[in-house]
C-alpha cells in the first residue's frame, strides 16, 4: 500500500541512497550529512518531510524547509520546496498529485503564508500547476575576476568560519542581522551561522564596518571559483562600492581563486558584483512564489541571494 505522510524520524542514510538512485545520474550523489543539516538546521526553522512509503519501504519524498520572511515590516512564515524525488518504478501523475495535495494541506495547517521554490526544469511546471506557484524572480548568474590584495583598514575580518568557535562566529555576524524593514527572508546571527555550516562545503566570512560577505570555494565544469553566497549590510548603513571590492578580494585571496560568481538581488548594494552572463551561455535562476493569503498579492523582496535558497 502506497502512503504519503509527514515523516517524523528520518533515516538519512537510506534517504540519501534512495535520492541518488531516483535521480539516476553519476553526477548527482546525495550526502546524508548534508540532507540532515539542510532539513534540520540550515534555515533555523526546521522542516516537514513528506515521504512516500510502499509499506515500510521509503520510495520518495518532498521536503518543505521552513523559513521566516519579512514583508512590509511584518514578519511571516515561509517554506521552500526542495528535494522532490520518486523511484522510477513508482512514478505516476496520481502519486505526484498526492504529494502536492499534502504540501497544500501542511501549509494550511501550519499557517504558512509564502511558498517558495527555486525549481529545476522538471519541478517548475509541477509547482505551477499543482500548487499555483508563479514566476517571481529571474536571477542572472554574474561572474567576475578579482585582482589585487584586500589591503585596507576597512577590512575588519576575513577567514574561514570553521576557524571560529560558534560564539566567536555569532559575535562576528551579530551586526549584520537583517532588519524587519528589509523585505526578504529574515536572518539573525545564529541562523546565518547555521546557514554557513553545511558539512560538505567550506565557508568564509569577510566584514567591513558596514558590509558582510559569506563566501565558499567551488568548482563547476572544471573551473575553480569563489561563490559569493550573500552580502548583508549593517542596519542603517550606506554601503560604499569600495567595500564590495574589498570583501570580494578578501574572499578570493582566502580561497586562492580569482574568478567569482554571484547570483542574487540585493538593494542594499550600490551595484551587483560582476557582469551577467548571457542567457544562451547560462540561463538565469528562476524563483517561484505563492502568497497563500492573497492570490493577487506578490510580496516585494529587497534581497534574495543564494543563501536564501538550498543551492549553497
Amino acid at each position: 500500500m502506497i502512503t504519503v505522510s509527514e515523516e517524523k524520524i528520518v533515516d538519512y542514510e537510506i534517504t540519501a541512497r534512495i535520492a541518488t538512485e531516483a535521480f539516476g545520474s553519476k553526477d548527482v550523489v546525495f550526502s546524508a550529512a548534508r540532507m540532515k543539516w539542510l532539513y534540520e538546521r540550515s534555515f533555523g526553522q526546521g522542516s516537514a518531510i513528506l515521504s512516500v512509503f510502499d509499506g515500510a519501504v521509503k520510495v520518495g519524498q518532498m521536503v518543505l524547509v521552513h523559513q521566516k520572511v519579512c514583508s512590509g515590516g511584518e514578519p511571516g512564515s515561509a517554506t521552500q520546496l526542495v528535494d522532490l524525488f520518486i523511484l522510477q518504478a513508482y512514478r505516476s501523475p496520481q502519486l505526484v498529485r498526492r504529494i502536492y495535495k499534502e504540501v497544500e494541506r501542511l501549509c494550511e495547517a501550519k499557517d504558512i503564508r509564502v511558498i517558495l521554490a527555486p525549481p529545476n526544469a522538471i519541478s517548475a511546471p509541477l509547482n505551477a500547476r499543482l500548487v499555483k506557484l508563479r514566476p517571481f524572480l529571474l536571477l542572472p548568474v554574474r561572474v567576475g575576476i578579482s585582482l589585487g590584495w584586500p589591503r585596507s583598514e576597512r577590512l575588519q575580518f576575513s577567514g574561514p568560519i570553521k576557524a571560529l568557535s560558534k560564539d566567536e562566529a555569532i559575535e562576528r555576524l551579530s551586526d549584520f542581522a537583517t532588519p524587519p524593514s528589509e523585505n526578504g527572508l529574515y536572518w539573525d546571527a545564529a541562523t546565518l551561522f547555521e546557514r554557513s555550516s553545511d558539512p560538505t562545503y567550506d565557508y568564509g566570512i569577510h566584514a567591513s564596518p558596514d558590509l558582510l560577505l559569506i563566501s565558499s570555494p567551488r568548482k563547476t565544469r572544471g573551473v575553480n571559483h569563489v561563490l559569493l553566497c550573500g552580502f548583508f549590510a549593517r542596519s542603517g548603513a550606506t554601503v560604499a562600492s569600495g567595500d564590495i571590492r574589498i570583501l570580494i578580494r578578501a574572499a578570493c585571496c582566502l580561497w586562492k581563486h580569482r574568478v567569482f560568481v554571484y547570483v542574487g538581488l540585493n538593494k542594499s548594494l550600490p551595484h551587483l558584483p560582476g557582469f551577467a552572463l548571457p542567457e544562451w551561455l547560462r540561463p538565469p535562476i528562476l524563483v517561484q512564489l505563492r502568497d497563500t493569503v492573497s492570490a493577487e498579492s506578490v510580496p516585494r523582496f529587497d534581497r534574495f541571494q543564494l543563501t536564501d535558497s538550498d543551492f549553497v
